[in-house]
């Protein structure tokens, strides 16, 4: 999966999957100001290239850069 296949609005779920952190880590960062948010209603959602930029996917390079670990990866506990 590549950075262009996630949704431009992430929500604190997607994006602590993303983060490879807990639903409540992802709302307590959102909370902090550590991940930048947009509050919808009462939804809260997560630009997708802020969050890349948190994690340092730079949008300008091509390759691995821009590959997100596959959810197979994950429930492997491999690393991608």
């Amino acid at each position: 999966m590549t950075l262009d296949d996630l949704p431009l609005l992430l929500t604190v779920e997607e994006a602590a999957k993303l983060m490879r952190v807990s639903r409540n880590g992802a709302y307590n960062a959102v909370a902090e100001g550590a991940v930048p948010s947009i509050p919808i209603g009462r939804n809260i959602r997560i630009p997708r290239d802020a969050l890349a930029s948190i994690l340092g996917i730079n949008r300008d390079q091509a390759g691995p850069a821009d590959e997100l670990p596959s959810e197979t990866a994950r429930s492997e506990g491999g690393r991608a």
